[in-house]
């Protein structure tokens, strides 16, 4: 009887599994050096080891967890090794979810900070370097929707799944073992400093391995384990130097943990690795060094293993678990938010509810992307919960950005056209999103006011409406001087007033189209020759009306300025109508006042493309034209102000030069981008400028068109530009072949950038 007994529980173990041995796998943290531990679950996965339980912290947690969603190594590899993980480490967004629509317009801006109204100092200081949008959606696709279709439950994962986070206010280490798979990982992952803590439950959590870098007792007492095979990638931290601050914050703010297994039953791994903790960019290194010190490893782990599992049986039993996810289609959005009165820019921008809206997850990605790209919000967290009805209820945990916003800035040389720039932002979203802008320009050679009023309407078709008004003014004076020089006195002065309103439509989420009415004033003061006196009076050129325009832009480029990937296409169309009056100067050829009426078109298209990209060298195109309808002021200089100009060098803003105007040009140039270090670019610029139609004067003054396609011209710059966190450093020469001193050195910081013309 009792043999029979024996022989039933033998057959029942050997079918069922009952008794079978179950091993374990903890994982430490270490950032980007903690991705070696895919290189230690390749070797186990090739060796048939099974894993029946893993626990992680922080990096580990998020290798763990993927491993536990049934994703194979080869799926984790590609996904860690992707042009999209790269940039979700560096905290930016990938190029198909920017949303060009709700970009603030181009200022010379280099740092800017935010400031609530309730708490200046306490709640102004960010506490990220990086903003994680792309890595909270990602980890939301990749592992929400596998825990919302299973209960929530990491028991009922493909591999059941710990993770650690650290409970800084109550001091003490927390295990996650139910819940949103996707928001335990984010909590165990919030490395401080770099991302911005979460709240679970009311609980505001960092990263685990504050308090447990290695979960090697959570495997033991959370699971029936009888093997733990652990990788350990990390180490306490050694006693810092009493000057090393941010050493001395991490001393206090860890605990030490313990790198042992809490039984002998067990063996730990510890790959080897240089790799910085975000040194993202060299994790395959970290992969196979995983992967060969695992392999090493193999002789002292296999005696103590049991049973194996082969690779084949491992993807059928992944596609299986798979297989049973429900895909995801969101019928609910759930704001939650401090601030209820926001609760409806938030929700109308995701789902129409009351049209009973089902988003699939391209549409879901879609609107995300566009919500949390709206300047008003500064984060979002988002997570899943299955209803009954196999649809998903999206909860957004979301942040308001602080009311009041200052950027601070502009453009400082060694040549004299030094400009400082200041910014001030009022932001709210309520019903729609509202921000009041006001912001100026100071210096010798460009003063500028500019003041806005933006309303975003959250549509599923969004709509912006944009009123404005802009004073600029350009002092030019021998602009080639650099600080060693005397500047002589200034030659020609521009003075713009402009209004109007705006509306602003999205094409596509990189794309957006304008259209604009503007009432504008133009003044300008000018000399008919160099050789002027202080005893000659100016010319002035006064000219008044409204335009209409319509424009589209499409703009991936990586920077606002010197940028060395991407792509920016332009086109717009203005007709203009106004009145001119001109009043000569004693070095005017006139002796009469002039007044004329004009009437044209101006079209113009921009088209700049990086091409070629590789480590060492980007190569871009670039091409610009004009054309317009224009006719001919009073006086051979007013025309000539009236006109385009080939602006393709940010420097050439800051110059006068006649040779680069005409009423139709087409110009061609490359962009020749060397990456000496990462953040370290030599920039080489080469254009040709062919004029379609080009003013000249006879030696009696009077005002004639060349004839077509004469006088074409070229321009180089070449650049050493260092791109800090806080704007670019830059050593330039500027070669202009047609003026008195074709080149043009200059040391400076900053961006070249100024408020928009009111026409030309």
């Amino acid at each position: 009887m009792k043999i029979s007994i024996l022989l039933i529980s033998l057959f029942f173990i050997s079918t069922f599994g009952f008794g079978q041995q179950k091993i374990g796998l903890v994982l430490s943290g270490g950032g980007a050096s903690a991705m070696a531990h895919l290189g230690v679950i390749k070797a186990l996965e090739e060796n048939g080891v099974p894993i029946d339980f893993i626990s992680g912290t922080s990096a580990g947690a998020l290798i763990g967890a993927l491993y536990a969603c049934g994703y194979s190594p080869e799926e984790i590899e590609g996904f860690i090794l992707s042009n999209e993980f790269l940039i979700m480490a560096n905290g930016k967004i990938p190029e198909k979810n920017l949303f060009l629509f709700r970009d603030i317009d181009r200022n010379a801006s280099v740092i800017n900070f935010s400031i609530s109204k309730d708490s200046v100092i306490r709640k102004s200081i960010p506490l990220n370097l990086i903003t994680p949008t792309f890595l909270d959606f990602e980890m939301l696709t990749k592992m929400g929707q596998v825990s919302a279709s299973n209960g929530k439950d990491f028991d009922r994962l493909f591999v059941p799944f710990r993770c650690v986070a650290s409970d800084v206010v109550h001091k003490k280490s927390v295990t996650f073992s139910k819940g949103n798979l996707n928001e335990a990982v984010r909590a165990s992952m919030t490395y401080p400093l770099y991302l911005n803590p979460i709240r679970i439950n009311d609980t505001m959590y960092f990263d685990g391995g504050l308090y447990n870098n290695f979960p090697s007792d959570v495997m033991y007492n959370a699971f029936e384990v009888d093997y733990i095979i652990g990788s350990n990638v990390s180490q306490n931290a050694e006693i810092p130097d009493e000057r090393d601050m941010f050493g001395v914050l991490m001393s206090m703010t860890t605990t030490p943990t313990s790198f042992n297994l809490p039984c002998k039953n067990g063996f730990i791994i510890n790959p080897g690795s240089n790799i910085a903790t975000f040194e993202f960019e060299n994790i395959d290194q970290a992969i196979n060094e995983g992967y060969q010190t695992a392999m090493e490893k193999m002789d002292s782990i296999l005696p103590y293993i049991e049973r194996r599992v082969l690779q084949v049986d491992l993807m059928n039993s992944r596609k299986e678990f798979r297989s049973k996810l429900i895909p995801i289609e969101v019928s609910e959005v759930n704001t939650i938010l401090k601030d209820k009165s926001q609760f409806s820019f938030v929700n109308r921008s995701m789902i129409r509810a009351s049209k009973n809206e089902l988003l699939n997850n391209k549409v879901f990605e879609k609107r995300y992307f566009r919500l949390v790209s709206a300047p008003e919000i500064s984060y979002v967290f988002p997570t899943l919960s299955l209803k009954n009805d196999s649809t998903y209820k999206v909860d957004l945990k979301v942040n308001k950005s602080n009311e009041f916003k200052i950027d601070v800035g502009g453009h400082f040389s060694s040549r004299p056209v030094n400009t400082g720039y200041l910014g001030l932002t009022y932001q709210y979203a309520g019903y729609l999103a509202t921000a009041l802008h006001a912001e100026s320009y100071f210096g010798k050679f460009y003063g500028s006011v500019k003041t806005d009023l933006k309303l975003d309407f959250p549509f599923t078709f969004p709509v912006s409406l944009n009123a404005y008004f802009t004073m600029n003014r350009w002092d030019y004076f021998q602009s080639f001087a650099t600080f060693f020089e005397d500047v002589q006195p200034s030659f020609l002065v521009q003075n713009e007033m402009y209004g109007g309103a705006r509306v602003r439509l999205p094409v596509t989420n990189n794309s957006y189209t304008n259209f604009d009415f503007r009432y504008f004033s133009l003044e300008d003061d000018y000399y008919q020759t160099d050789a002027f006196t202080n005893q000659d009076t100016s010319d002035f050129t006064r000219f008044s009306g409204y335009s209409v325009s319509w424009d589209f832009l499409f703009n991936t480029l990586n920077r606002k300025q010197f940028a060395n990937e991407g792509t920016n296409l332009h086109f717009k169309i203005r007709f203009i109508d106004g009145g001119e009056s001109t009043i000569p100067g004693s070095t005017s050829i006139l002796i009469d006042t002039v007044n004329k009426e004009h009437r044209w078109f101006n079209f113009e298209a921009n088209f700049q493309r990086y091409f070629l990209k590789n480590k060492f060298m980007n190569l871009g195109i670039h091409l610009k034209s004009v054309f317009t309808t224009q006719s001919l002021f009073a006086n051979y200089t007013a025309s000539l102000l009236s006109f385009p100009y080939f602006d393709v060098v940010p420097d050439m803003n800051t110059f006068f030069l006649p040779q680069y105007r005409s009423p139709q040009f087409l110009g061609t140039g490359l962009n020749c981008v060397f990456t000496i270090k990462k953040k370290i670019d030599l920039r080489i610029d080469s254009y040709w400028y062919q004029p379609i139609k080009k003013l000249s004067k006879s030696q009696n003054g009077v005002l004639q068109n060349a004839s077509f396609f004469t006088e074409s011209n070229f321009l180089m710059s070449s650049s050493l530009i260092y791109n800090t966190l806080v704007g670019p450093i830059r050593l330039t020469v500027n070669f202009f072949p047609k003026q008195n001193d074709p080149f043009a050195f200059q040391i400076s910081y900053g961006y070249v950038i100024f408020n928009e013309k009111a026409i030309r």
